[in-house]
């Protein structure tokens, strides 16, 4: 496996120690086929995240891009959470997996 357990949790890094626990006993394989997921999970969130920030852009109406920028922040901070996750399995994995090539939406 990857990181040993102190190492993970040194230095300046935001790291989920909770994931560490979860993963931990866990074969490598099996913790690969997590972190895919949550690679592929953080691929939809940004790509929803872009999506609305192509609309922010082209909104005129006033309430509607007030809605339209707090969607967009709440997508952002979905994306950076996810992002987190991603990162701290990494390190418990230790390398980086290949992601299945998946289909355009």
């Amino acid at each position: 496996m990857g990181a040993k357990r102190n190492d993970l949790v040194a230095g300046d890094k935001l790291v989920l120690r909770p994931l560490i626990g979860l993963m931990d006993g866990l074969k490598p394989d099996e913790i690969e086929r997590f972190v895919v997921e949550e690679i592929e999970k953080h691929r939809r969130l940004r790509d929803d995240a872009v999506r609305l920030e192509t609309l922010l852009d082209s909104e005129t109406n006033q309430s509607e891009l007030t809605e339209s920028r707090r969607a967009y922040i709440s997508a952002m901070i979905a994306v950076h959470a996810q992002q987190t996750v991603v990162s701290t399995l990494l390190d418990i994995l230790g390398y980086i997996p290949e992601i299945p090539k998946t289909k355009p939406h």
